[in-house]
């Protein structure tokens, strides 16, 4: 147990360093979406419980059963190969969730980006059939893609608990970027100082292609660039070894048979 209890110490201490301040956004995140409703079972929920509860909300939920196979792991490995064995399985773990946690950060940044006007125009058509913004907000929830679903329901759940509605709107800043600011302004707009709605979403919308299409434009010029190292390191050594190597061999023949 003490070998346990030092490495996930040790693991703790690590993922602190590599993100410091993401510890305490993931636990206000958790705060705002609820109570953990995961219907994981069998060994897999076995393992993300006992994650949970070795991380203490260092990690996010779906690295916890990662956490609890490393503590296991590290302690089987320090007890078979020494305490050296065990620190490699420890920092490979770590590497790993940092590796992961980035890919997963990188993902939900390009979803918000990608999924976004069409988000906006969904509300704006429900808001424009005369729907309250709650109710629109919860009628386009199961129609959008992660993460606005969880998100959206969030919103609409902590308003039916009795949170204001504006406060809980303004928390999509905070889970979602700040690229959800336009909206964000312009449904609390709405509530506070009763301005239109549609023609503010209708702005944000536009605002959000513009971005998405620069964004499209920045991608397809790096593209050249990234065809340079299959270019360098795979079509030219085959260039190179199909036309340059035979020819050269040829030539060394003929001076031998010359010779």
């Amino acid at each position: 147990m003490g070998v346990i209890a030092a490495a996930v110490a040790a693991a703790l201490l690590v993922l602190v360093a590599f993100d410091g301040r993401g510890v305490t956004r993931r636990a206000a995140r958790r705060r705002l979406r609820g109570p953990d409703r995961s219907t994981r079972r069998g060994v897999w929920g076995v393992l993300s419980r006992l994650g949970r509860w070795l991380s203490r909300g260092a990690v996010e939920r779906d690295d916890e059963a990662l956490v609890a196979l490393a503590a296991l792991a590290t302690a089987l490995v320090a007890v078979t190969f020494g305490p050296a064995g065990g620190l490699v399985v420890l920092l490979a773990t770590a590497a790993t969730i940092v590796a992961r946690r980035r890919s997963r950060r990188r993902w939900r940044v390009l979803q918000v980006d990608r999924h976004l006007p069409e988000v906006i125009d969904l509300l704006g058509l429900v808001v424009g059939a005369g729907w309250p913004t709650v109710s629109a907000l919860s009628d386009i929830g199961p129609r959008v893609p992660e993460p606005f679903r969880s998100e959206l329901r969030a919103v609409v759940r902590r308003t039916a608990a009795g949170e204001p509605f504006v406060d809980s709107v303004r928390r999509l800043r905070d889970s979602l970027g700040p690229s959800v600011s336009p909206v964000v302004h312009a449904v609390t707009a709405a509530e506070v100082d009763g301005t239109p709605l549609r023609p503010a979403l209708q702005r944000a919308a536009d605002e959000a292609q513009r971005r998405r299409r620069v964004r499209a434009q920045e991608a397809a010029r790096r593209v050249p660039v990234l065809m340079l190292f299959p270019l360098v390191f795979c079509v030219l050594p085959a260039f190179c070894l199909l036309t340059v190597v035979p020819l050269l061999v040829g030539t060394v023949s003929d001076l031998g048979l010359v010779s």
